[in-house]
C-alpha cells in the first residue's frame, strides 16, 4: 500500500459516516425546512400588516391596536418557530415537541378559517404536513437517539 493509496482512504473514510452513526433522515430535513419557511412567511405577513397600517390600507373594521398585536403574534411565532425548527435540526426532542404543537393550532386555525371565512388557501397542509414528518418511523427512530 502506497502512501497515496493510504491518504485515499482516510479521506474517503472522511467522507463516508460510519454505520453505526447514520444521519439525520431526509424526513427530517424536509420538515426543517419546511418549518424555516413557514416562520419566514409568518414574518413575512407581520411585515405585510405593518406596511398595510403605515399607508392605511388596513381592513377598515380593525383598529389599528388589534393590526399590532396580530404583528406581534405572527412575528414572534415565526421567529420561535425558526428557533424550533433548528433545533429540532439538531436532534431536540422539545422542538419537535414544539413544532407539533404549533402546527395543531395553525392547522386548526388554518382549518377553520377556510371552512368558515372562505379565506386562507390551504396553508393548515403546509402546517400538518411539518408535523406529521416529524413524526414519520425514520424520524422517530433519529429523535429516540436523542435523550
Amino acid at each position: 500500500m502506497t502512501v497515496t493509496d493510504h491518504a485515499r482512504s482516510d479521506a474517503e473514510r472522511d467522507l463516508t459516516p460510519p454505520e453505526e452513526e447514520p444521519g439525520r433522515p431526509g424526513l427530517v430535513t424536509a420538515a426543517v425546512v419546511l418549518w424555516i419557511v413557514l416562520g419566514v412567511l409568518m414574518i413575512g405577513t407581520a411585515l405585510l400588516f405593518g406596511l398595510g397600517l403605515a399607508f392605511g390600507t388596513a381592513d377598515p373594521g380593525t383598529g389599528p391596536a388589534a393590526v399590532v398585536a396580530a404583528m406581534v403574534v405572527l412575528a414572534a411565532g415565526g421567529v420561535g418557530t425558526i428557533v424550533a425548527a433548528r433545533r429540532a435540526g439538531r436532534g431536540s426532542r422539545r422542538a419537535r415537541t414544539v413544532l407539533t404543537a404549533v402546527g395543531v393550532v395553525l392547522a386548526a386555525v388554518g382549518l377553520v378559517q377556510v371552512t368558515f371565512l372562505g379565506v386562507g388557501g390551504a396553508w393548515f397542509v403546509a402546517f400538518v404536513a411539518g408535523a406529521v414528518l416529524l413524526h414519520l418511523p425514520a424520524a422517530r427512530a433519529w429523535f429516540g437517539r436523542f435523550r
